[in-house]
């Protein structure tokens, strides 16, 4: 409807609504559009699907409709005229809502909801709202008030209200037990978080260990390999050895029956020079004995006269070859002396010399009986070692297993560390998300309150 207004100040429109009656005068045209529309206001008021009334300047009550008869209790012939706070009966308040809305001028529309109980005893729950009556002048001449049942919306009210309480309850303790379990995995969370960084980096130095054990493993396979090969040709050569050293021994037995040989010439030798020496002697004493006869002819040579001469050069001669022997005796005996000497020395190198060659003998058959131990022990050992190289072998086989192993073993620790992380991000996600959803059933709480 048209809100601009005619000089009268009846709306522009208003004459759609109104026909006045053909051939009445002004007068009667008058009362007949005053009667129009007061018939509409009354039909207004009473068809009003709320309760309603309207009061006048002074308060009273000029309209009354069923609704709010069936409301109060009270029917419009037993309320109209009277004053509207003493029918209403609001204790303790200076003035009802119709009152204020003529004294202000003002529309208004309460937020507080009236309760009551019917003559039956049934519940009410109503909200009031009201507009100034003015005349043409603007003046506020009453007030229209109208109450709106919110009997249901207040019982669904009060029913949320209540299932809000109950949800608020339970979605606390729940919220509690939640928050309470989300605590506990995320400690736990953090726990194997810890415990997943620790184990992957213990397995990480097992790894390292096992790839250098591995490593170390292959290098004594590697190693044990030659020393089955060193082995082997320490065997053959020990075996070498126990053949020259029995050509040795051989030798060696040999040199002991020269040697004992050499000692019985020697023993024979030193019995000639010890003959050789009695000859010296022997010859020695001759000479002298010549020399001694050279002197007796030479003085009886002198003795004798001219005639003699003859028998003084034979003694000369005597005495002469008798002097070259004894010069010739004493080389001998110095020879003989060396010869001595030497034989002496011999004597005790031959006796040495036989002393050592038996030792030597006895050692090279000790020698002998060692190589025959140590080729049996070579023998035995390059059997151990083959058998250390298989089992090097597949050790290290083994130790590449276990690498192998190792290595899936610290993917999936890696992964499972991952995936708790993810989880314990999740969960304080989820823990937010819990917390906010129980700050928003509060605040709907706090919200239905209001």
């Amino acid at each position: 409807m048209s809100k601009t207004a005619t000089r009268d100040g009846r709306p522009a429109d208003a004459d759609a609504l109104y026909t006045p009656p053909a051939g009445a005068t002004e007068g009667e045209r008058l009362r007949h559009e005053r009667d129009f529309w007061r018939h509409q206001f009354e039909q207004l008021v009473d068809r009003f699907p709320e309760p309603a009334m309207v009061v006048d300047g002074r308060g009273d009550l000029t309209h009354w409709n069923d609704p709010m008869a069936d409301l109060i209790g009270r029917s419009a012939a037993d309320v109209v005229g009277k004053p509207s706070r003493e029918v209403i009966g609001t204790d303790g308040i200076e003035e009802i809502l119709a009152e204020t809305i003529v004294r202000t001028g003002k529309v208004i529309r309460e937020d507080e909801v009236r309760s009551g109980t019917d003559a039956d005893g049934t519940p009410w729950h109503v909200r009031a709202a009201g507009q100034p009556l003015t005349a043409t002048d603007g003046t506020v001449v009453g007030a229209f008030e109208f109450v709106s049942h919110v009997t249901t919306l207040v019982e669904q009210r009060e029913e949320v209200e209540r299932v809000g309480r109950r949800i608020e309850e339970e979605v606390e303790g729940s919220v509690e037990e939640l928050l309470s379990t989300s605590r506990r995995v995320a400690d736990r969370s953090r726990e194997i978080d810890a415990a997943g960084d620790e184990q992957a980096e213990h397995l990480s130095s097992v790894q390292a260990k096992v790839e250098s054990l591995s490593a170390t493993v292959e290098e004594i396979a590697s190693s044990a390999d030659e020393v089955s090969r060193r082995v082997q040709t320490a065997g053959e050569r020990a075996e070498a050895s126990e053949d020259a050293a029995a050509e040795v021994l051989v030798l060696m037995h040999e040199v002991a029956a020269a040697s004992r040989a050499l000692s019985d010439d020697h023993e024979e030798l030193r019995s000639w020079v010890d003959d050789i020496d009695s000859i010296v002697d022997v010859i020695d004493s001759i000479v002298g004995q010549i020399n001694l006869l050279a002197l007796n002819a030479s003085i009886e040579a002198a003795r004798a006269d001219v005639e003699g001469n003859g028998f003084a050069v034979v003694a000369d001669e005597i005495k002469r070859l008798a002097d070259q022997s004894k010069t010739e005796v004493k080389g001998v005996e110095t020879v003989v002396a060396r010869v001595t000497q030497n034989t002496a020395g011999t004597t005790e190198s031959v006796a040495e010399t036989t002393d050592r060659v038996e030792r030597a003998v006895d050692r090279v058959e000790s020698l002998s009986d060692d190589q025959s131990d140590i080729r049996e022990t070579v023998r035995v050992a390059s059997t151990s070692v083959d058998e250390i190289a298989r089992a090097t072998d597949e050790q290290a086989n083994s130790a590449e297993e276990v690498v192998s192993t190792l290595n899936a073993t610290v993917d999936g620790v890696d992964v499972v560390v991952d995936e708790v992380r993810a989880l314990t991000g999740d969960n304080e996600e989820l823990a937010t998300q819990v917390v906010g959803i129980r700050d928003a059933v509060r605040e709907l709480g706090t919200s239905i309150d209001r």
